[in-house]
């Protein structure tokens, strides 16, 4: 956004708050109350359709807005009548407001999207049993896959090779505070000699999925031992304790 662009915004979204005194007058307006201004852009295919909507509210109920789709500001209550009329009134405000969809989205996207549409990172997967396992006793095999952005992501698990379409549960995605998503995909099995069991993960950070296996075998482990990925950018080995996979890509 232009230096010269900013004041505009600022002053606008603060000087547009005010109530008129006319619209007000007669109501029963409470002794606190609080006013709000929201900016908005919305993108489509990245920059090739941008909607700019600004929103007037007044106590959590929306009386006006800017909509650029319309190219005017729209009253949605009776108290966002005069404001609208006023607005639309005025061809600098008008005028600035529709710039806002190249002046203001379109510019802080192209300066935002390395950050934020471009960003990408990692997940790290591990795969362990619900509890302790037992050959021919019901358990759930849960991959966890954490720690990955954006949350565009594929989680599949395989059975001897075949893909698995029953017993399957998911968490759906969970925003974990520091702009990267987890997921848990669970598989109903029940443990058999010579089986194995894969989760295979693919995001857009990846430039080939990461597979992550287990099978009967761990259940004999008798202490740590050392498991291996291939991730298609390189191989990460990490400690596998008893029944407990784990694959990270670097």
């Amino acid at each position: 956004m232009s230096p010269s662009w900013v004041p505009w915004v600022v002053t606008f979204l603060s000087t547009a708050l005010r109530l008129d005194a006319s619209v007000t007058q007669g109501r029963d307006s409470p002794e606190d109350f609080v006013t709000q201004a929201k900016a908005d852009c919305y993108f489509t295919n990245g920059t090739e359709k941008v909607r700019f909507v600004v929103r007037f509210i007044f106590n959590l109920e929306e009386y006006a807005r800017f909509d650029s789709d319309l190219g005017m500001f729209v009253a949605l209550t009776e108290l966002g009548k005069p404001d609208a009329e006023r607005w639309n009134n005025r061809p600098d405000i008008l005028a600035r407001s529709r710039a806002s969809v190249d002046m203001l989205c379109r510019r802080n996207y192209y300066l935002g999207a390395p950050f934020t549409v471009g960003r990408r990172v990692q997940p790290e997967v591990t795969v362990y049993p619900e509890k302790t396992p037992a050959l021919q006793h019901r358990n759930l095999l849960l991959c966890l896959v954490t720690g990955f952005y954006p949350g565009d992501i594929k989680v599949t698990w395989f059975r001897n090779g075949q893909e698995q379409r029953e017993g399957i549960m998911s968490t759906g995605l969970i925003r974990n505070g520091d702009w990267t998503f987890q997921m848990t995909v669970m598989l109903a099995m029940t443990p058999e000699l010579g089986e194995v069991y894969t989760c295979l993960v693919d995001h857009p950070s990846l430039l080939s999925p990461v597979s992550v296996e287990w099978s009967e075998n761990q259940l004999v482990l008798s202490g740590p031992s050392w498991g291996r990925s291939d991730s298609g950018q390189g191989l990460c080995y990490l400690p596998i304790h008893l029944g407990h996979s784990t694959s990270s890509s670097l």
